[in-house]
């Protein structure tokens, strides 16, 4: 069985390596625990706002779609997870 990081392609990141490696984290537990993109979005996000970077967390999981977001500085990652793409960003 191959590495679980190394099924992580980062596409575009804007982020501290501290705060990249917390996020991968939370992108990994969500994708073991639940099944559809919606749950581990909702995952995702319910974790990024529980943490010491507060709340305002915006996340999608998804095949398909289109982004243009505002983000705070340092606060953007877009990733792809096995057969699906995650984007995290924080506003406000």
């Amino acid at each position: 069985m191959s590495d679980k990081k190394s099924e992580i392609i980062f596409k575009n990141v804007d982020m501290t390596d501290e705060l990249k490696e917390m996020l991968v984290g939370y992108i990994e537990e969500a994708f073991m625990t639940k099944q559809r993109p919606k749950d581990i979005a909702k995952e995702i996000r319910s974790k990024c706002d529980a943490s010491a970077e507060g709340k305002f967390w915006n996340v999608v999981v998804g095949r398909q779609y289109g982004s243009d977001v505002t983000h705070m500085a340092k606060r953007y990652m877009s990733v792809q997870f096995r057969d699906l793409f995650v984007l995290v960003w924080k506003s406000g």
